[in-house]
């Protein structure tokens, strides 16, 4: 890793928060049958609906996503698709109820990023997604799914969901490739090389991180390869085994 000035340490923060440009690189289309359980967030405003962020159907009417997908938005300005590969068309399109942040949610690490979406009805078509229980080890094989710019010089968002498989890092690998700029904490983990030409964008966040039995290991959070400065550090995603307890208390 190579050393950077205390100002350049400052702008690579700024432009790591401030990106929302693309979506997931190097993937390809999923199937109907690889995640039936992801979902696309939907904001809806006076200029129409448009698609912000993703997560994961966790039980019959809660959705697991991150809380910075929900900053800014109220309940009644969010919409949930289920059960489509498409963001936009399809499937089972759900009003929000209520939002639940984590309370120990922190705007600028990003730590304990996690965020439920009541939904109005139950969804009773699609088999929730479980949260693994047993530690990942860095180097197993994860999948991340969502919708958003396929290239850094893309424009539009592609209507088919999208995957990448990828691998896992844990926390305690990872921190030091990204303590000069924002600690990994145990609330977090990573995956991919970015040196790949391969991960996770603005509009990805909250999107499921799988591992190969089909658990949730990860949301996405933030990415460093789609940045124009990218310096080939991880993508971090947020652990959803770290909020267990709170992720239970509070589904319905």
């Amino acid at each position: 890793m190579k050393a950077t000035q205390a100002p350049e340490k400052l702008l690579s923060l700024i432009l790591l928060f401030s990106q929302s440009a693309y979506g997931l690189v190097g993937g390809s289309d999923a199937s109907a049958n690889n995640a039936p359980f992801t979902a696309a967030v939907i904001s809806s405003g006076i200029f129409g609906d448009s698609y912000i962020c993703a997560g994961s159907l966790i039980s019959p009417k809660t959705v697991l996503t991150t809380a910075g997908c929900a900053d800014g938005s109220s309940a009644s300005s969010l919409k949930v698709r289920l059960g489509s590969l498409e963001h936009a068309t399809g499937g089972n399109l759900q009003q929000v109820t209520k939002i639940i942040k984590h309370p120990n949610y922190n705007t600028n690490t990003r730590d304990s990023d996690f965020a439920l979406l009541y939904l109005t009805d139950s969804v009773t078509e699609i088999k929730p997604v479980t949260i693994a229980e047993q530690a990942t080890l860095t180097g197993a094989p994860v999948s991340l799914y969502g919708w958003g710019m396929t290239s850094k010089l893309s424009n539009e968002n592609p209507q088919a969901l999208q995957r990448l498989n990828t691998t896992f890092i844990s926390s305690d690998d990872c921190n030091p490739l990204w303590a000069d700029v924002n600690p990994v904490t145990s609330n977090m983990n990573c995956d991919a090389a970015p040196e790949k030409q391969q991960g996770s964008c603005d509009h990805d966040q909250g999107g499921p991180v799988v591992n190969e039995s089909g658990e949730l290991v990860g949301l996405m959070g933030y990415y460093d390869y789609c940045e124009p400065q990218s310096d080939g550090r991880p993508d971090v995603n947020n652990d959803p085994s770290s909020a267990a307890d709170w992720i239970a208390l509070n589904t319905i």
